[in-house]
């Protein structure tokens, strides 16, 4: 009989805890249920939340920036007219000053004269014409080789001036004019020549001067230094025969086109010499002394002292 009730009381002890674990099991999953429902809830009104919070500041910046890009187009089309109406009537619209650079011969008030452009007047248009007022120049001053024209400051121009060299000096009625590296003859005669500038007379065609003056500085410096004075002194069967008047009492004969290649002989030729003469180089080399009776050679010889 004992037996029987502890085995009936063994079996209402295993009954009522299985039915407090699935008691247990129901709670949990019902807490679980809860759980979950309420973070189901509460996710989408957090999200909803931080959304809403994002994009309310990137809208104002969008509206602000697009009402200042507004703003600013809308100042820029009035404010650029009016700047420009405002210069145009102002007086940096016309030109103040003019200055002039590069000059050495040809004084910078006559340039500024004779190239036409007027002060007090308007600034663009005379600027867009300046190449009519550089030719004017070129054309009225014949030392003048190119001349530009460019700003020097807002309302002031500068003529930038590059003159011809002078090459040589032709005698001429006792006085002395300058030739320019292009061959033409500045009609400004000197008293007094040039030491470092060779003289030529008696030239009158441009190409047989240019090529004169081309051939002698392409003479080595020491013949250079030792030339004194070239003449031209064509015969009825030779034009391009020239006469050259050396510094130590010697005089050279020789044709134009092959100047600079026969005077090269001349420092060997001159100290074979005994005494001093005429060098002819019109064909081949012969050289003679000065004939005290010949009246045309000591005439010669006199003549560039």
């Amino acid at each position: 009989m004992r037996y029987l009730k502890e085995r009936e009381n063994e079996e209402k002890d295993t009954k009522i805890s299985e039915t407090n674990k699935e008691t247990n099991v129901e709670d949990s999953q019902a807490i679980q249920e809860d759980t979950s429902s309420t973070t189901s809830f509460e996710e989408p009104t957090k999200k909803e939340r931080v959304s809403f919070a994002d994009r309310l500041p990137k809208l104002k910046n969008y509206r602000n920036k697009k009402l200042h890009k507004r703003l600013i187009t809308i100042i820029t089309i009035f404010t650029i007219p009016l700047l420009f109406t405002l210069y145009y009537v102002s007086p940096l619209n016309s030109l103040a000053k003019v200055e002039v650079a590069g000059n050495q011969n040809v004084a910078s008030k006559e340039i500024v004269t004779s190239s036409g452009l007027q002060l007090n007047q308007n600034l663009w248009s005379q600027f867009f014409e300046r190449d009519q007022f550089t030719r004017r120049l070129v054309h009225n001053f014949p030392r003048i080789k190119n001349a530009k024209i460019n700003f020097s400051s807002l309302n002031h121009f500068k003529i930038n001036v590059t003159e011809h060299k002078e090459v040589s000096l032709l005698a001429k009625d006792g006085k002395y004019f300058p030739i320019l590296e292009n061959g033409q003859i500045v009609q400004e005669p000197q008293e007094k020549a040039d030491k470092e500038k060779v003289i030529l007379e008696d030239f009158t065609e441009q190409d047989y001067t240019m090529e004169t003056i081309k051939n002698y500085y392409e003479l080595p410096k020491e013949i250079q230094r030792g030339v004194s004075q070239i003449n031209y002194t064509p015969t009825n069967d030779n034009d391009e025969l020239i006469t050259i008047f050396m510094n130590d009492g010697n005089r050279v004969i020789l044709n134009v086109s092959n100047m600079d290649q026969q005077m090269a002989y001349y420092p060997q030729v001159a100290e074979e010499m005994d005494e001093k003469g005429i060098i002819d180089m019109e064909v081949g080399i012969f050289a003679r002394p000065y004939d005290e009776k010949n009246e045309e050679d000591d005439k010669e010889q006199e003549d560039p002292e």
